[in-house]
């Protein structure tokens, strides 16, 4: 199913703002480590006649802490690390952005980070990414929202203006995630350092995009791609299901986005999630649907390769990457 043109080389940066409440400045994969986890700009996969692209907007590791997960210590996650291969004191976090070339258009799933510099130095490279898998920026013509947080629709508006980068593009939000980021008072919310401003943001932006439309439950959004129930990392959040033929590929958003996370600790309540225990709830259904289903799977934040399949392993389990 995958389309892998070389191997895995190594990218490096410095400098990001933490994802997990943190407000000091990170450090990316040393070269040593990066082999295991850093890829080339893009892979492509076939889902029927569905083109699928997993296109690197960007990456950084995030230092461990206590509370970082909310019913684990650090010592814990230190123990999944080291068994995952990892550094046992940083975990590693990628942003992706997934493209579909729909015969004559590419509808994104998500923008990535913008470059907003809240997120680091080496992000925002979802153009330079497209590029090398040779897809044309104006030829998007739909863009479908996961959620409304920064590091999925900052891509869509200029940092300094707020202006549009896709303006002719039909941008589909889920109704529950921009009523809950409109909401009176939402704006006195800490959520976070990298979440500070975002709902004013919102607010100024898509809110009041003329290309903006909103949808409810889980309809066909664009042909062969449906919205899929997914709250709890953020109130209104939805996976998207492409199918074609006999083919299902599940593309999971923020359901889990801690890398050693993916397949082994479904119940671990990350800080990150807006309703931690919710997220919980939605990972095993999602998880288990893939199962069932024997869906292949990705995640927004998942290292390269991000597309796989999962199988049970009692409580917990298996991902198996493509490639």
């Amino acid at each position: 199913m995958s389309d892998i043109s070389r191997r895995d080389v190594t990218l490096g940066a410095a400098g990001a703002y933490a994802a997990f409440g943190l407000d000091k400045a990170i450090t990316f994969v040393d070269a040593a480590h990066a082999q295991q986890s850093v890829t080339q700009p893009f892979r492509k996969y076939k889902v029927g006649d569905i083109e699928i692209f997993s296109l690197i907007d960007g990456m950084r590791d995030v230092p461990l802490r206590e509370g970082m997960i909310r019913n684990v210590s650090v010592e814990q996650v230190k123990t999944v690390l080291r068994g995952a291969g990892f550094p046992d004191n940083r975990a590693p976090l990628r942003f992706i952005v997934m493209a579909l070339k729909l015969r004559d258009q590419v509808v994104l799933i998500d923008s990535g980070t913008g470059g907003h510099p809240i997120y680091g130095e080496g992000n925002g490279r979802l153009f330079e990414s497209m590029a090398a898998a040779g897809l044309d920026p104006k030829a998007v013509k739909t863009i479908l929202i996961s959620h409304l947080h920064g590091d999925h629709i900052y891509g869509l508006m200029n940092n300094e203006s707020d202006g549009q980068v896709f303006p002719d593009a039909d941008i589909v939000v889920p109704a529950a995630e921009l009523k809950w980021w409109t909401r009176p008072g939402v704006e006195s919310i800490d959520l976070g350092p990298t979440r500070k401003g975002l709902a004013q943001r919102i607010q100024a932006t898509v809110a009041t995009w003329k290309n903006v439309r909103t949808f409810e439950g889980e309809p066909e959004l664009v042909p062969g791609v449906h919205a899929v129930q997914a709250p709890g990392h953020s109130p209104g959040m939805v996976a998207h299901l492409v199918t074609s033929g006999r083919e299902q590929f599940l593309i999971s958003a923020d359901v889990v986005n801690l890398a050693p996370h993916i397949s082994t600790n479904p119940e671990w309540q990350l800080a990150i999630d807006q309703d931690p225990q919710m997220a919980v709830e939605t990972r095993r259904k999602i998880f288990d649907r893939a199962v069932t289903d024997k869906l292949t799977i990705s995640g927004t934040h998942w290292l390269m390769p991000n597309v796989g399949t999962l199988a049970k392993d009692g409580s917990r389990y298996v991902f198996v990457a493509e490639g």
